[in-house]
């Protein structure tokens, strides 16, 4: 089933569940869900974790995500979203963005966009230390005396209602605050009845997770399934990554809402484990996450056999005596670690489906995104790598299409 954005917005966004449009996925809902990935992304690219503010203003964030050029869907930001607690310093968290008219011309409706950020900062990333913590939310009244959160409350902005709500994750190498930030937003807009205007039917709310850990038990899930109809949820997973499965199983967290598995292992673009197993990735500014992946299993004795395996990984690290700056990991770790990546995941995305000699120019997420923070590109396009910041940023020009090449 196949239909266009215009006419089937809703069907995009989840009126019935998206089906008929995940398997084999719909080349429209491909399409969208690259769009939403890349709003959220643009959180993540603008992020300065020196001021904790955005690298931008209002008016020219998506020149300056690189979201402008090539790209049909317009929105104007409306607000940029600040957070904070007694244990997380406060910082720009992400953005709200309202359709223009010639986006509502594209999208078939005026939409709001929310997106968030994931972890980022230090007091994040000790804050998102603690696994559990219930407390019951106050918002939902009344609450089962057995559902369990991960956070205190999520309050919305109070904004005009337009056609459809739409809520985004960002995604960052580590627990996906984002994508828990967006479900849960959703399911306070709705439970407040923000979605409902003075006059008219409920609009829709759909969250789209790229890569979410689990939220809630049996309880917050009933809760979910009492919102009605014009909540929607889409939880999209690479296959590879291992974030979506925590907390583990032990904690009796639940999954709810459609899910959409992606594989970016299986890509034919992206560099893959040599024969011996072995896959080079730059470490200099990304060892303290494998570093906290090990410390991480030690907190919980039900984590011992991942600890281990981690640590064999680990273990395996050694210099190339040709490339001073770049190190090997042994086995599977670096597919694990990669595969939560933004950029990849929306390469999952873009290549679920399609023919295999499908040309890279030809996909619908440019192949040159997935090395702005990675290496990961095959040699043969000549991508440089970590090119988002630094000096290869000045290697790489984009194109009125919205590709990037270099230059």
């Amino acid at each position: 089933m196949v239909c266009s954005v215009v006419t089937g917005w809703k069907k995009l966004s989840g009126d019935k569940n998206w089906e008929g449009l995940l398997q084999p996925l719909s080349p429209d809902l491909r399409r969208y869900l690259i769009h939403c990935a890349q709003s959220a992304g643009a959180v993540g690219d603008l992020f300065n974790g020196e001021t904790h503010e955005p690298d931008a203003t209002k008016q020219d964030f998506f020149s300056k995500a690189g979201l402008v050029k090539g790209n049909p869907y317009k929105y104007d930001v409306t607000h940029f979203l600040y957070a904070g607690c007694d244990q997380v310093e406060p910082s720009w968290f992400g953005y709200v963005a309202v359709a223009t008219d010639e986006g509502k011309h594209v999208l078939g409706r005026r939409d709001i966009l929310i997106a968030w950020r994931g972890t980022a900062t230090w007091s994040e990333w000790l804050n998102d230390a603690h696994l559990l913590y219930k407390e019951t939310l106050r918002t939902y009244s009344p609450l089962p005396e057995n559902t369990r959160l991960p956070f205190t409350r999520v309050s919305t902005l109070s904004i005009p209602v337009p056609d459809r709500i739409l809520l985004i994750p960002k995604l960052v190498p580590d627990s996906s605050l984002g994508a828990a930030l967006a479900m849960l937003t959703a399911m306070d807009i709705v439970a407040n009845g923000y979605n409902k205007p003075t006059q008219g039917n409920p609009v829709m709310v759909t969250a789209f997770t790229f890569g979410g850990p689990r939220v809630g038990n049996a309880g917050l899930a009933d809760v979910f399934d009492t919102l009605g109809d014009h909540l929607h949820l889409l939880r999209i997973k690479n296959e590879k990554d291992f974030i979506p499965t925590l907390p583990p199983g032990i904690f009796s967290y639940a999954e709810f809402g459609i899910k959409l598995i992606v594989n970016s292992y299986k890509s034919e673009y992206l560099k893959w484990k040599g024969p011996f197993g072995y896959y080079a990735v730059l470490l200099d500014e990304h060892e303290h996450e494998l570093n906290d992946i090990g410390s991480l299993d030690e907190v919980e004795p039900e984590y011992e056999p991942k600890r281990k395996r981690v640590r064999s990984e680990l273990s395996s690290l050694y210099e190339d005596e040709y490339e001073p700056k770049r190190r090997r990991v042994g086995g599977a770790l670096p597919q694990y670690y990669s595969c939560h990546n933004m950029d990849v995941y929306a390469h999952g995305v873009a290549i679920k489906d399609i023919d295999k000699n499908t040309p890279a120019d030809k996909l619908d997420y440019d192949i040159a995104l997935v090395n702005k923070y990675l290496d990961r590109v095959k040699n043969e396009y000549k991508i440089p790598p970590n090119w988002w910041v630094g000096d290869n940023r000045k290697k790489m020009f984009q194109l009125q299409n919205g590709r990037w090449v270099v230059v």
